[in-house]
């Protein structure tokens, strides 16, 4: 063979097809770029299912806010410290102050409300302030982080005065 041949020999060699250098470049390439995306579809996951658990404590604690003001509206403004002042664990049958789930004491480990699987716990602390009822409602849940460990809250005030 000549040199003209086998120059030309050479280089439709090289055009016949990808070497195994490249081909497993490509591969590294394409796998760096898979785990991207799956890192970002988990904290995309993460980030909606906290979302969502915000979205359920906000809810329970707006609906102790509102058995307060049902009990403010329904009573008389004695009546409504003497019952709603000092700590209290809201429990998910709750609906007004005498009922058996608004206990005057913090919530045990496993009382509370559970919505999809988790456990949300609300407790208020409502502290009679002059003439006005400062209520500050708390609302706690692990959110299966960390190995479930990791725990979350809202907190949620309002305050009721003596309109009469």
């Amino acid at each position: 063979m000549q040199l003209p041949e086998i120059h030309n020999h050479l280089l439709s060699r090289r055009k016949a097809g990808f070497s195994i250098i490249e081909v497993l470049f490509a591969l590294v390439l394409l796998g760096l770029v898979l785990v991207g995306v799956a890192v970002l579809l988990t904290r995309s996951l993460v980030t909606a299912a906290d979302a969502r658990y915000r979205d359920i404590a906000n809810g329970l604690a707006q609906e102790v806010i509102e058995i307060y003001h049902r009990e403010r509206t329904l009573t008389s403004w004695s009546e409504f410290i003497t019952a709603g002042a000092g700590s209290h664990c809201v429990l998910s049958d709750a609906r007004r102050f005498a009922d058996a789930g608004f206990t005057n004491t913090t919530c045990a480990d496993s009382e509370g409300v559970t919505v999809s699987g988790i456990l949300f716990q609300r407790e208020v602390a409502a502290v009679l302030n002059s003439d006005k009822l400062e209520t500050i409602v708390t609302v706690k849940w692990k959110s299966g982080r960390q190995g479930g460990t990791a725990e979350d809250e809202i907190i949620a005030r309002q305050d009721f005065t003596n309109w009469l």
